[in-house]
């Protein structure tokens, strides 16, 4: 019986190691991913367009003590609507990534703007956004299913290269 209750130990502690190596390797696999079309964002964009491009910051959860760093590519897409294409850094495992159709309500020296996307139960299910952007910051609130919260980012500035002589 000793036996037995000695090699069960050791099973489960050899299970519970390879899990926490897999979740490490994991969450290890999955860091510093930027969203698609990051690299080929380089050109600034149109003066008169506050939200197309790149932009970087952080995500903030107001209902759980959970935050971390948000990428974005912004494109304008033929209805006057944006496609947001976002990258999460999850402090709780991998990166994740989701895409979100925002609609400008109001247009000034600020941008108003809204959004609404089921990203599916295992990312959260449905979540409304709004916010504003001016050009150089862009500001949103989300609420979910289950979490809610805030996106702040800053323009993403262009990759400068030294010049010699």
């Amino acid at each position: 019986m000793r036996r037995f209750r000695r090699s069960y130990s050791v099973v489960i502690l050899a299970a519970a190691l390879i899990v926490v190596g897999i979740v490490l390797c994991w969450k290890g696999c999955w860091t510093g991913s930027v969203p698609e079309g990051w690299k080929s964002v380089s050109a600034p964009p149109a003066p008169n367009d506050l939200m197309e491009g790149a932009w970087e910051g952080i995500w903030a959860s107001d209902s759980k003590p959970l935050k971390g760093k948000l990428s974005a590519v912004i494109e304008n897409i033929p209805d006057g609507s944006y496609r947001a294409s976002f990258d999460f850094e999850n402090p709780l495992g991998p990166n994740s990534k989701s895409v979100c159709v925002f609609r400008i309500q109001e247009r000034g020296a600020a941008w108003k703007f809204e959004g609404k996307e089921d990203l599916g139960l295992l990312k959260g299910g449905t979540y409304q956004y709004k916010g504003s952007v001016d050009g150089e910051t862009f500001v949103c609130t989300y609420n979910s299913t289950f979490d809610k919260g805030v996106f702040r980012m800053q323009r993403r500035k262009p990759a400068t290269s030294p010049t010699g002589p």
